[in-house]
């Protein structure tokens, strides 16, 4: 379903995907327990109705603009089953620097498997790498294999999966097979050098055991190469289970084994290198 957006709503949601690096020495602004700061944000679109995209595109730039807000570039939607939207988009004029990346949801019900497959979709994506754009793909976790022979359709265009493939910690603890699919499905996609893997969208009940989501976690961050995964809030939905920062803070617990380099790339380096955030 689509949503109106206004700028109640856009901004509540502004930091929907925010990326955060371990504190360091003189630099203890906006801290929580000494650990993190927020230091960049990357807005992420929101699914709002058709005829209100290119507005949730300038309120992008306005955020962008701001000197006082932590965001500084966005994703934003596009309809990528129409033929050559990219390339109608930049010639309409829609397109501004602060865009990154272009999202067209696929796990919901309008969009049936396979709709990453069409011609017309490939070649969207193939536009988008030509534009110095990323792919961001979020499909229902029964079809990582379509986003994998995307990614091979498309070599050049940096695609970006969503919430390690929308993953259900519970049935990942409970169900063998569900569990080796989405690991075999996982290991095709990190095969693919121009995929990463955005760690996020396992939720966490209020009173839920945090260790419920470690298996996830842990296995999206040794599928993939230490340059091709990125911490994201999934804000606001996030707040459906224990909220954002406790989010962080266990992401924080959980990759502390992996050690300091790693925690820098996965938190901060890789999103501003493959997002260009300045």
């Amino acid at each position: 379903m689509n949503r109106r957006v206004n700028k109640n709503t856009v901004g509540a949601l502004r930091k929907k995907s925010v990326h955060v690096r371990p504190e360091s020495a003189f630099t203890f602004t906006g801290i929580r327990n000494g650990r993190w700061r927020i230091d960049r944000a990357l807005y992420v679109e929101v699914d709002v109705a058709p005829d209100q995209r290119q507005q949730e595109a300038n309120y992008l730039r306005e955020l962008c603009e701001d000197p006082a807000n932590a965001v500084c570039g966005g994703i934003i939607s596009l309809d990528l089953q129409r033929p050559d939207a990219v390339a109608r988009w930049r010639e309409a004029g829609a397109f501004h620097r602060w865009v990154k990346g272009v999202r067209h949801v696929l796990h919901v019900p309008s969009q049936p498997p396979g709709s990453c497959l069409t011609p017309v979709f490939i070649h969207n994506v193939n536009a988008l790498g030509d534009a110095g754009l990323c792919f961001e793909a979020c499909v229902r976790n029964a079809e990582l294999g379509d986003v994998a022979r995307l990614a091979r359709h498309a070599p050049k265009t940096n695609i970006v999966l969503n919430h390690m493939g929308i993953v259900d910690a519970v049935r990942l603890a409970q169900e063998a097979d569900y569990a080796l699919r989405w690991r075999q499905n996982l290991h095709a996609l990190a095969a693919c050098d121009n995929v990463y893997c955005k760690v996020s969208g396992v939720m966490i009940p209020p009173e839920g055991d945090i260790d419920l989501v470690r298996p996830a976690v842990e296995a999206a961050l040794k599928t993939f190469s230490r340059d091709r995964v990125i911490f994201a809030s999934n804000f606001p939905v996030c707040d459906l289970g224990t909220g954002m920062a406790p989010w962080i803070d266990v992401m924080m617990d959980i990759t502390h084994a992996f050690g300091d380099a790693f925690q820098t790339r996965l938190f901060n380096a890789n999103a501003v290198q493959l997002y260009r955030l300045s």
